[in-house]
């Protein structure tokens, strides 16, 4: 049986590696020449999500960074609060640059007998493949192509005027395992440790507010916001601007489509990965009944994925987008003696804290 995935990015190679186990023969097709520049940019990778990623690429966790302890900060004209998630038996999650876990997944794909690559010259290709009847599923992993631009037009959009600007920064060698996420005027700046000499910065500035600003401008808030570190240099800036994206569907006729394609969301919560990663756990599931029970394969476990998947991901980005709308009015609108005390009250309850980390560990409660 022939599977089509379509992108060369972390969504596609993970999907591929996990899918050639059942003896599936996957051919990875991408545009050639495209190049993807992350040179800064980092993800953050639940624990949950991480021992599931063991199962298929061994010694994988030790190629990340772990974070044992979150601080979040309002820090603006009118209020100065801290919320603080403490250790747990296990570290919250575990950070990783993007092109050092691109590359580690490549050279496993690499020598994978059930798994080639077959390069188009041109986006428009894709039309053509997905017309053939060479594969029993087709599945599109990347966020924007002809695909996504010609049957994903219908759904939930939202600009947030916001333009994500991230670098990292190599500092003094610290204990370097506690994230801050600090909600400034201009936006949420985070702090994501990599190492005990280097933290990944990601600055979320909204441009209805200042439409330009330049480099030097930005390092001089990620000094003024800078929780501990003794700056000694910075890496390339990149920047993109910011949305959340949900379609109606996630299939058209013979594609599903995985990944970012089905949930664009805003990154101060990190979940953008961990999302995909749960939406790999359920197909994968559902592929495995399937085999196991002699079911058929084909079209009609789109429907049935995306029966499963789809409100607990619209759900997990609609509480993203509340956690940044909150911020945001708090910031605005919120008297400063509510605020004070709706803080005092968080940092107190031990539940809210367990309730929220576990969330965002498994993506849900019951699963």
């Amino acid at each position: 049986m022939k599977v089509c995935i379509i992108g060369n990015n972390l969504t596609s190679l993970i999907l591929a590696s996990i899918l050639s186990k059942k003896n599936l023969f996957i051919e990875i097709y991408s545009i050639k020449g495209k190049k993807l520049n992350f040179a800064t940019r980092t993800l953050g990778i639940t624990s949950y999500n991480l021992d599931y990623l063991q199962n298929y690429f061994k010694g994988i966790s030790k190629k990340t960074h772990l974070i044992e302890e979150i601080k979040v900060f309002i820090k603006n004209e009118k209020i100065n609060e801290k919320v603080v998630f403490s250790k747990n038996s296990k570290p919250y999650f575990h950070m990783i640059k993007y092109d050092k876990l691109i590359t580690y997944l490549k050279s496993k794909v690499k020598t994978n007998k059930f798994i080639s690559y077959k390069y188009l010259k041109k986006n428009s290709q894709l039309l053509s493949i997905v017309k053939k009847n060479k594969f029993k599923l087709i599945i599109n992993c990347e966020r924007t192509n002809i695909l996504t631009e010609k049957f994903l037009t219908k759904g939930i959009y939202k600009n947030y005027n916001n333009k994500a600007f991230t670098t990292i920064i190599k500092h003094s060698k610290v204990n370097n395992n506690i994230a801050t996420q600090i909600f400034t005027k201009n936006g949420p700046i985070a702090y994501l440790p990599l190492s005990n000499s280097f933290t990944s910065v990601v600055y979320s500035i909204e441009t209805n507010k200042k439409k330009n600003i330049s480099e030097k401008e930005i390092v001089e808030l990620i000094k003024k916001f800078n929780p501990c570190y003794k700056i000694l240099s910075y890496k390339n800036f990149e920047s993109f601007n910011l949305n959340m994206k949900l379609p109606k569907k996630y299939y058209y006729k013979n594609i599903l489509f995985f990944g970012d394609s089905i949930h664009s969301i805003h990154p101060l919560a990190g979940q953008g990965f961990n999302m995909t990663i749960r939406d790999i756990v359920k197909f994968n599931e559902m592929l495995d009944k399937k085999i196991n029970l002699g079911l058929n394969i084909d079209e009609n476990i789109y429907k049935e994925f995306e029966k499963n998947a789809k409100s607990y991901n619209n759900m997990f980005s609609f509480g993203i987008d509340f956690i940044y709308e909150f911020f945001r009015l708090n910031r605005n609108f919120v008297p400063k003696s509510i605020s004070q005390k709706m803080f005092t009250f968080i940092n107190k309850s031990k539940k809210i804290k367990d309730f929220s980390i576990k969330f965002a560990n498994q993506g849900n409660l019951n699963y």
